[in-house]
């Protein structure tokens, strides 16, 4: 039985060779928020006396800060006193985008943007109304000291990830480092390289843990996370039920805590009778504690595809840069969430541009292959709900790393964090349950603390 692929739409090739995807860092164009708390070291005041010395004072238990140097400034010979501050790296990534200037992936990467003013919060910058505010919840996890997606695994069960070098044939992404990565399978071939000839997994990867803060490229929501790469798709996007369930078997043996599945099988299929073989590994993976996403599928009308549609398994639609139900994203029942997918809105929107920009079908870039080889990266534009997914599962390994469920939360516990901190405000047009599930994704509400009953 013959999977349908992603459908996925690649829009406007911007051709860049590898070379060119290389850029300098540099200092970081957007200010860093403040810190939380109150910004410096408890129990520390740095004196500063008349004859030019300095040293750092300890308190005695109960002095605070504040009160120790309002004595010391009234103490002879002191020249100053001022608390022993504390600094960290901006939470805002440094990659260049296009532009070549730090940050400027904000100029690119609508979707990981805060809503900002377009949904009644403060105005910055860099804002879209479709956007699932990955900077926020890159600063609440840097204002823990977590780096985003550490101690998660994702599988990204796709057409193979540009994640390893091969000669003469095969270059791994500039944007990735081969520390991301466990040991995969290829099912289509049969070996264990399963390297990317389409492009199409590179992309989906990219949006998951692409690197960020390191000068180069786009960025990714969870660059921490390790990503499991298992190869279920051929080069034109196309697999079969069966080495679809194998992937899924084993990416849940490699103890992988999310599945990423961008690809939807025929309408035909409209239930497990259909896919037994592919409904019972997904029982399997649920059974080890696997949290499996899937694409909702992208033929305007029709009913949530296979596996999205499958018991327990994370549905997820898609929205355009200014908020809208995107084109073709199925919806009804086993439709959970929306999460950035691109393109347009849904016929019959006449105006979603909340943000009034001039490209409301933007789609969703990543760093991926350009051309007709597998040593050429360029930033690609896709569109489709295989756009959606990686979303989800990115902000899932970020849920992870918070904490905020525990050292080792389940499926459910995990699936209810992300649908219940969901956003409904400020949306492109009226939100409603058919066309949006519970609602868009929102990474910053997921991993600021637990929501209630999850």
């Amino acid at each position: 039985m013959e999977n349908t692929g992603s459908n996925t739409k690649r829009i406007g090739k911007a051709a860049m060779s590898l070379a060119a995807a290389l850029f300098a860092v540099g200092l970081l164009a957007s200010a860093a928020p403040a810190l939380a708390g109150p910004g410096y070291v408890s129990g520390e005041v740095i004196v500063g006396y008349s004859d030019g010395s300095q040293r750092l004072t300890s308190l005695a238990p109960g002095t605070s800060v504040r009160q120790a140097i309002r004595q010391l400034d009234r103490s002879p010979g002191v020249e100053y006193a001022v608390p022993n501050y504390k600094a960290r790296t901006a939470t805002v990534p440094n990659d260049p985008g296009r532009s070549g200037v730090p940050g400027g992936w904000q100029q690119i990467q609508w979707n990981f943007l805060t809503c900002g003013s377009l949904c009644g919060k403060p105005a910055q910058t860099y804002q879209s109304a479709g956007g699932i505010n990955a900077v926020g919840a890159w600063q609440i996890l840097a204002d823990r000291s977590i780096q985003p997606g550490s101690g998660a695994k994702v599988a990204v069960l796709d057409t193979g990830v540009a994640y390893a070098d091969k000669e003469p044939d095969f270059r791994r992404s500039p944007d990735f480092n081969g520390a991301q990565f466990e040991a995969g399978y290829d099912f289509v071939d049969g070996d264990t390289e399963p390297l990317d000839q389409d492009g199409h997994g590179t992309h989906v990867t990219g949006t998951i843990a692409e690197l960020n803060d390191n000068g180069v490229a786009l960025t990714g929501l969870a660059p921490a996370a390790t990503v499991i790469p298992v190869r279920v798709l051929n080069a034109i996007g196309v697999g079969n039920a069966r080495d679809i369930a194998k992937g899924i078997r084993y990416a849940a043996n490699q103890g992988a805590d999310v599945i990423n599945m961008s690809f939807e099988f025929a309408s035909k299929v409209r239930s497990c009778e259909d896919l037994p073989t592919v409904c019972s590994a997904l029982q399997h993976a649920r059974s080890k504690g696997v949290l499996p996403v899937a694409a909702a599928g992208n033929s305007e009308g029709k009913a949530v595809a296979f596996p999205a549609l499958a018991p327990k398994v994370l549905g997820v639609g898609r929205t355009t840069k200014d908020g809208c139900a995107g084109a073709g994203s199925r919806s009804g029942k086993g439709l959970d969430l929306v999460a950035p997918g691109g393109g347009p809105p849904k016929r019959k929107v006449t105006d979603c541009r909340k943000d009034r920009a001039k490209d409301s079908a933007a789609p969703v870039s990543q760093l991926t292959f350009t051309g007709f080889d597998f040593i050429q990266f360029g930033y690609e534009g896709y569109e489709g709900t295989s756009m959606a997914a990686p979303h989800v599962a990115g902000v899932a390994a970020l849920v992870i790393s918070s904490g905020v469920l525990g050292d080792d939360p389940t499926p459910s516990e995990l699936a209810c964090q992300i649908k219940q901190t969901v956003r409904r405000k400020g949306l492109g047009q009226k939100y409603s349950r058919f066309l949006f599930g519970e609602g868009l994704l929102d990474a910053a509400s997921a991993v600021r603390t637990a929501a209630p009953g999850c």
